[in-house]
């Protein structure tokens, strides 16, 4: 029977929204969390969901307690009931399909697979691997039930439970990422950097040396693998509640060698963490913020200048001339100081606008600084309470004889390996709950705390430097200028000044004059070294040439700094005098950035140095470097005698011998 035209109509329409873009696509993406977060969370807790299915195959899912009778480690001896011949098959499958699901995965990260083939496969074999094991864990509990009251589940079924939400979730998480590759917002591949993919093969290998482990202490030891996998997680982890313990000589043994290789590992996976969050907040969330404070600014200062231009009586060389913002063209005038001149600016004027755009930006810059450390620590408070809360709650449900106050204090010393030994987890059903929530909540926790640490060092190292500069390391003036801010004593400090300045035959009071010899009105707000730039007659390119070899030189040495230097706005007035003293372009033209390297920046636009991948002592000297290159070309140039017109082809050649 023909569909309907309605239907026909539906499904074009639905047909239109998906547009799968080809593997070698390098257009802009979307949807960050599916594109990228989703495959990483897929791939390093994967590993973990088949460490959970094995040891729910590798023992019996029911268990008979002989109350009364010690199993040498403080517990209730517990003896294994056998399994229906069915659920030990179905069990197997599960298994078998969840690792192949994990292999698929793998062979997607790497490209082995195409991406079309192998991310459905998981999703597939990983649905099946949670209807297999919601099967057996449903029909297990209503066919054959332990029986009340000497009978009850092992590790084994809880293990199995957790593993089907584990594949449940991990199939859910894959079909986001697949929707949004249908829907056209990235390509067929996942975006992983390096470090990420590191931490893959990381995660990976730590769950490999649990299943090695649990397998060789079920053996040395002499308990089942289930309490040998418990055993293995809080020795990997330095939580050492010791109701576990190995007894024989063998078993204390091959402690040394896999509780370091354990640490080792752990430690790599925690670093590898840490440096993911950072690059997060480095490339997606301090820039995002940055963009918003910059284009706010902006903003507000055309705003601000559009009712400056209303007001008539505002002189036109006090208007700041800047163009009708989009987001195609710069935020920021890109006209030169020429041509502002011409509009009746004076330089004094332009060098103050200048310094106004560089100290909005430099705020920019320290308000994106505190926002990432504040970020990281409220986060890291954020994380440990709903780790510690969520697991404390979940605790107490489990355990019998454990008041919410008892999970709490149980959860708190877990989650900072604290681990006294006094409250640990003794039911069937709370120790796989455990081993989980502590491979989430440990090393998620050290290394929110690792990075938090950044911001509380910060603080503390402020805080110790303001109390040294009032007690017992005061800097010169200090005092004396905390007591200048209130009029009367500053009054009474200026004419005790004076009075010395007299009775020493000084002169007092000012003799500024309205204007230089150039014709050019002071300027209060602009640094010394601005007005000598734009007042004094520059100096010979010589001497420029002789500042520029020093400034590469101490540029180079700031560049190699552990802490990366910001420079000055009188600095870097120095620094753009010796980097534009060498532009070959007619005057009245302004370069960006071509065969010549970068001329000229906008301090609040998008070619600031200041938001720049760089460091400021880093991109200072690229730029100086290139003005040393300009300098001996232009030098080659009057030497060969060769005419304007044949600069541009060679600085190119210059610049290809250069790079050779």
């Amino acid at each position: 029977m023909p569909e309907s035209p309605s239907t026909l109509s539906m499904w074009a329409t639905i047909s239109n929204q998906f547009n799968p873009r080809p593997p070698d696509d390098d257009e802009p993406q979307d949807w960050w969390f599916a594109s990228t977060a989703i495959p990483l969370i897929a791939a390093t807790t994967s590993p973990f969901a088949n460490v959970m299915s094995v040891v729910a195959l590798a023992m019996p899912w029911k268990s008979e307690m002989h109350y009364g009778q010690n199993d040498g480690e403080g517990n209730t001896l517990q003896v294994m009931l056998p399994d229906p011949t069915w659920c030990i098959a179905f069990n197997a499958t599960s298994l078998a399909f969840g690792v192949i699901g994990n292999l698929f995965l793998l062979f997607n990260f790497t490209r082995s697979v195409r991406y079309i083939v192998a991310l459905p496969a998981s999703i597939i074999l990983w649905s099946l691997a949670t209807a297999i094991l919601i099967g057996i864990t449903s029909c297990v509990h209503i066919y054959a039930s332990p029986v009340a009251p000497n009978q009850t589940y092992s590790q084994a079924y809880w293990y199995a439970v957790i593993a089907a939400v584990h594949y449940f979730i991990l199939t859910v998480i894959l079909m986001i990422n697949m929707f949004g590759y249908f829907f056209g917002h990235y390509p067929q591949y996942f975006t992983l950097t390096d470090g990420q993919r590191t931490l893959i093969l990381q995660t990976t290998a730590f769950g490999v040396w649990l299943l090695v482990g649990a397998p060789v202490f079920q053996k040395a030891i002499g308990i089942s693998i289930a309490e040998a996998l418990y055993f293995c997680d809080i020795t990997i982890l330095t939580l050492g509640f010791g109701d576990v313990t190995p007894k024989s000589a063998v078993g204390r043994g091959l402690v040394f060698p896999y509780a370091v290789i354990g640490i080792i590992i752990l430690g790599l996976v925690v670093g590898s963490i840490n440096k993911i969050i950072r690059d997060i907040q480095v490339t997606n969330l301090v820039p995002k913020r940055i963009e918003r404070r910059r284009e706010a600014t902006i903003e507000r200062s055309l705003t601000r200048d559009n009712e400056r231009r209303k007001d008539k009586s505002v002189p036109v060389s006090q208007i700041a001339y800047r163009p009708k913002h989009t987001r195609r063209t710069p935020v920021i005038s890109k006209i030169t100081a020429f041509y502002r001149v011409s509009l009746g600016r004076t330089k004094a004027v332009v060098m103050r606008e200048e310094k106004d755009r560089f100290d909005a930006m430099r705020a920019i810059q320290y308000e994106s600084v505190v926002f990432r450390r504040w970020y990281r620590l409220i986060l890291s408070l954020i994380a440990f309470g709903i780790l510690w809360t969520c697991g404390a709650l979940v605790f107490w449900a489990l355990e019998d004889d454990l008041t919410y106050f008892h999970a709490l204090y149980f959860g708190f010393c877990t989650l900072l390996t604290i681990g006294y030994g006094d409250i640990t987890p003794k039911t069937n059903a709370t120790k796989p709950f455990f081993v989980v929530w502590s491979l989430i909540a440990i090393p998620t926790m050290t290394s929110l705390i690792s990075g938090m640490s950044d911001t509380v060092v910060s603080l503390f190292k402020r805080a110790t430097s303001q109390v040294a500069d009032w007690t017992v390391l005061p800097h010169s003036g200090k005092y004396r200028s905390f007591l200048t801010k209130f009029h009367p004593i500053a009054a009474y400090l200026e004419q005790r000044e004076e009075n010395k300045r007299v009775a020493q035959g000084f002169s007092v009071g000012p003799e500024e004059p309205e204007e230089n010899q150039n014709g050019v009105p002071p300027c209060d707000d602009c640094p010394k070294q601005s007005l000598e730039l734009a007042n004094e007659k520059d100096p010979s390119d010589f001497q420029l040439a002789q500042q520029l070899a020093f400034a590469i030189q101490r540029t180079s040495r700031d560049a190699v700094k552990g802490h990366p230097k910001q420079y000055t706005y009188e600095e870097w007035v120095e620094f753009t005098r010796m980097i534009r003293f060498t532009d070959p372009s007619p005057e009245g033209t302004m370069l960006y950035e071509d065969e010549y390297g970068v001329l000229n920046w906008d301090w609040m636009g998008e070619s600031s140095p200041m938001l720049a991948s760089q460091t400021e002592p880093e991109w200072v000297l690229d730029r100086l470097c290139e003005s040393l290159i300009r300098y001996i070309s232009q030098a080659q140039k009057r030497a060969a005698g060769a005419t304007d017109e044949d600069a541009p082809t060679l600085q190119k050649e210059r610049d290809i011998n250069y790079e050779a």
